[in-house]
C-alpha cells in the first residue's frame, strides 16, 4: 500500500470517529439542566428521605390519640409449696398445680395538657419546615448549576473564537514571514506576529481549561457520569425582556422556612403550660383464669376447666387522675425561656427579610449593569471592528506598519471577547432572578 492510500485510510477514519463522536454527545439545554438537577441530585435525593421521615412523625404523631389494645395468656406450671390465688389456698406436698390466664386490657389518655395536640401541630410544621428545607437547598443548587452552565458555555464561546483567531494569526504569520524573507518588513514584525499566535493559542488553552473544569462540576452537580459526553445547548434567552422588578422575593424559602420558625415557637409557648394541667387517664381490661386445685365447694371436686372460664369473669375499667402539684418552677422558667426564644426568631425573621430584599435588589442592580456593559461592550466592538478594518487595509497597501495592526487586531480581539462575555453575564443574571423570584 503507498503512502498516499495509507493517508486517506487514516483521515477517513478519523472523520468517521469524529462524527461518531460528536453524535453521541448527549445535548443538555438549560431547562434540562433543572429537570436533571431535582432527579438526580444526592442532596435534593437526601432532602426528600428527609421529607419522608418528617411525613412519618405526622403518622406517629396522630396514632398518640388512639388507645393501647393488648392481649395476655400464660399458663404455669408450680411443683411444690405455692399460694394458688385463684383458688385461695396454699398448696403443700409434692404435686404439680397448673394456672392458665387470659385477659384484654386496653388504656387511653383522655387528656393530657393538649400535649397531643401539640405533638401534632409539631410533626405537621416539621413536614412543611423540610419542604421549605427542600426548596431552599433547590434554590442554591439552582443558583451553583446556572452559574457552572453559563461558565462552561462562555468559555466554550470563547474558545471556538480564539481557535478563529489563532488560525488568522497563524495565516497572518506566514505573511510575515513570506514578506521578511523577500525583504519588505523587520524581525519586529515577524516577532509580533509570533506573539500574537502565542496569545491567542494561550487563550484557548485557558478557556478550554475552564470550560472542562466546569463541564466536569456541572456533571457532578445533575448527577451525570464523567465519563458521558455532554454538549451544552447555547441557551437562547430574550434579554430585550426586563424581569419584572420585585422589593420582595417571591416565595422565597428562606423567608418562609424563618417563618415557620416564629409559628415552631410560638407553638411551644403555647402549649409549655401543659405541666400546670392534670392528667386524665382510662383504663380497663376484660379476662378470665384457671387453676388445676381449685375445687367445688358445694360438692367437694375439682372444678372443670370450662366451668371455671365461664365463673372467673372479669371485667374492670376506671379513671385517674394525676395533678401536678410543684414542679420547683420547671415549667415557669421554660416559659420564660420560650418567650425570649420567640422574640429571637421573630428578630431572626425581620434579619433574613431585609437579606433577602437585599439579595434581590444587587439581583436586579446587576442585571441593569450588564445591560448597560453589554450595549456598551457592542458599540466598542462595532467601533473597533471598522478599525481594524481601515488599518487592515492601509496595511495592505503598506500605508501603515505591523505594530500599529498588530495593535489593532488585538483591540479588535479582546472587544470580541468582552462581547461573549458580557452576552453570557447578562443571561446568567436574567436566570438568576428567575430563581430568586421563584420562576425557577
Amino acid at each position: 500500500m503507498n503512502p498516499l492510500m495509507r493517508s486517506k485510510i487514516v483521515l477517513t477514519f478519523c472523520c468517521c470517529m469524529l462524527k461518531h463522536t460528536v453524535l453521541s454527545q448527549t445535548r443538555i439545554n438549560l431547562d434540562q439542566s433543572f429537570a436533571l438537577l431535582q432527579s438526580q441530585n444526592e442532596d435534593i435525593r437526601q432532602a426528600n428521605i428527609n421529607l419522608l421521615l418528617a411525613r412519618v412523625d405526622v403518622k406517629e404523631a396522630r396514632n398518640g390519640f388512639l388507645p393501647v389494645l393488648s392481649f395476655n395468656a400464660g399458663n404455669t406450671y408450680n411443683l411444690g409449696l405455692a399460694f394458688d390465688q385463684i383458688a385461695g389456698q396454699l398448696v403443700t406436698g409434692n404435686k404439680w398445680t397448673n394456672n392458665a390466664n387470659a385477659n384484654v386490657s386496653t388504656r387511653a389518655t383522655l387528656f393530657q395538657g393538649f400535649s397531643q395536640v401539640s405533638r401534632l401541630r409539631q410533626a405537621l410544621l416539621g413536614v412543611e419546615s423540610k419542604e421549605v428545607q427542600k426548596s431552599k437547598l433547590s434554590q442554591s443548587l439552582k443558583l451553583e448549576m446556572l452559574s457552572r452552565y453559563f461558565d462552561a458555555t462562555a468559555n466554550r464561546s470563547l474558545y471556538e473564537v480564539s481557535m478563529t483567531q489563532l488560525q488568522f494569526s497563524k495565516e497572518q504569520l506566514e505573511q510575515e514571514r513570506t514578506k521578511f524573507e523577500l525583504e519588505t518588513n523587520t524581525l519586529v514584525d515577524v516577532a509580533q506576529a509570533e506573539s500574537q499566535v502565542a496569545g491567542n493559542e494561550l487563550n484557548g488553552i485557558v478557556n478550554n481549561a475552564a470550560y472542562n473544569s466546569n463541564l466536569i462540576a456541572l456533571k457532578q452537580l445533575l448527577g451525570i457520569p464523567l465519563t458521558d459526553s455532554v454538549l451544552l445547548v447555547t441557551p437562547d434567552t430574550e434579554m430585550a425582556v426586563t424581569p419584572a422588578a420585585a422589593l420582595v422575593p417571591v416565595r422565597d424559602p428562606a423567608i418562609k422556612f424563618a417563618e415557620l420558625s416564629v409559628q415552631q415557637s410560638a407553638l411551644n409557648l403555647r402549649y409549655a403550660r401543659a405541666p400546670y394541667f392534670p392528667v386524665i387517664s382510662f383504663t380497663g381490661g376484660y379476662g378470665t383464669n384457671y387453676s388445676s386445685v381449685r375445687k367445688d365447694y358445694v360438692h367437694g371436686d375439682y372444678m372443670p376447666f370450662g366451668d371455671q372460664i365461664n365463673q372467673n369473669r372479669a371485667l374492670n375499667f376506671g379513671l385517674s387522675l394525676s395533678m401536678p402539684v410543684f414542679d420547683g418552677f420547671k415549667t415557669r422558667n421554660n416559659i420564660s425561656r420560650l418567650k425570649l426564644d420567640l422574640e429571637n426568631k421573630h428578630s431572626e425573621l425581620n434579619k433574613v427579610k431585609v437579606e433577602r430584599e437585599k439579595v434581590l435588589a444587587l439581583a436586579f442592580q446587576e442585571y441593569r449593569k450588564s445591560v448597560k456593559e453589554y450595549q456598551v461592550l457592542q458599540v466598542q466592538y462595532r467601533a473597533l471592528e471598522k478599525n481594524y478594518q481601515a488599518v487592515k487595509e492601509r496595511y495592505d497597501i503598506g500605508e501603515t506598519n505591523a505594530m500599529d495592526y498588530n495593535k489593532a487586531l488585538l483591540d479588535y480581539n479582546v472587544a470580541a471577547a468582552n462581547v461573549i462575555k458580557a452576552r453570557y453575564t447578562l443571561m446568567y443574571n436574567v436566570e438568576v432572578i428567575r430563581v430568586l423570584q421563584g420562576e425557577r
